[in-house]
């Protein structure tokens, strides 16, 4: 629990206890805060996703010995089971947030599953989402959109071809923009491509190659063009690749106790199980759900670190 922390000013004072239960929060105490009257509250918890933004420097500097913030995630899963679609807007101020914010406040979540948040409440504002993916910012953040569209594919069959017209805009966008662009990021476009892939978009595949040949697809995600032509066709493991979305609030607190983190903080054989040698391996996938990069990044007009005098894009990034 943490002591003596100064509370933005809520409607009710009831939804304070965010502030004091991790996710192991007991279900009793949720269910009386989805009783509070449903606009006030709605306001209560967009104050208490934007506290992370608002007030970001004043909780890294607290004294908190456990450090387990979860007040922003009991806040938006609450929008979520409202289905609060009126705080999208807010919801795109996330999306804007700087590089060390999105660690810092969402660990793994940031790239499994915040992306489930904004399908629930802005799955039909895809020409927002563009707008957020073709901005310049974190690339952690702004590939959250392009999953939205993924599995709007999946889920909406109805929708594909209005998908496949969203991706396309999205890729004519990139290739519309000069290298000195900082919204033309390899990692997004990357990321991009992926989820092109995982739908099959093979209609696509030419201006998919006129940005691989422009440097700005990364083999370290794709693969090279010959593997993005060889998946984007014949997927290793079937085309439908929905991911799951909990059906509740209450699935979504179960499901946080199977987070790392909370089984090393609640399970005391959770070593143990990782380590037997009875456990389940995991199937191989063509691509990781979680991409990150270690160490500085070199831009794609920089000069390579070869030292063969061509820039990176045309050198060792498409090794």
């Amino acid at each position: 629990m943490i002591l003596n922390i100064d509370f933005p000013d809520f409607n009710h004072p009831e939804v304070r206890v965010f502030y004091e239960h991790d996710l192991s929060i007991p279900k009793e105490k949720v269910e009386a805060i989805l009783q509070l009257p449903r606009e006030t509250l709605i306001k209560d918890m967009e104050t208490m996703v934007m506290d992370i933004i608002h007030r970001d420097e004043y909780f890294r500097s607290l004294d908190d010995e456990d450090q387990w913030w979860s007040f922003h995630f009991h806040a938006l899963w609450v929008l979520e089971e409202l289905k609060a679609v009126e705080t999208f807007p807010m919801l795109l101020e996330l999306l804007k947030q700087d590089d060390k914010h999105d660690w810092f406040w969402w660990g793994d979540y940031v790239t499994e599953d915040l992306w489930q948040i904004y399908y629930q409440l802005g799955n039909n504002k895809l020409e927002e989402l563009k707008e957020a993916l073709l901005a310049p910012g974190n690339w952690v953040l702004r590939i959250i959109p392009s999953n939205v569209a993924e599995q709007i594919f999946f889920y909406q069959p109805e929708r594909q071809q209005e998908i496949l017209d969203w991706y396309d805009s999205v890729l004519d966008a990139f290739l519309a923009m000069d290298d000195e662009n900082k919204a033309l990021d390899g990692d997004v476009v990357s990321s991009v491509v992926v989820n092109l892939i995982r739908i099959q978009a093979d209609e696509l595949l030419p201006k998919i190659k006129a940005l691989y040949e422009n440097g700005d697809v990364y083999n370290g995600i794709t693969g090279d063009m010959e593997s993005i032509e060889s998946d984007i066709k014949n997927p290793r493991y079937g085309r439908n690749r929905k991911r799951e979305i909990p059906q509740s609030i209450y699935e979504r607190y179960e499901d946080a106790m199977n987070w790392a983190s909370y089984q090393r903080k609640y399970n005391k054989d959770y070593g143990k199980q990782r380590t037997s040698k009875n456990s389940t391996k995991l199937p191989p996938d063509f691509m990781s759900e979680t991409v990150r990069r270690e160490g500085e990044k070199i831009g794609r007009n920089d000069p390579c670190p070869c030292g063969s005098g061509k820039k990176y894009k045309k050198c060792h990034l498409k090794k």
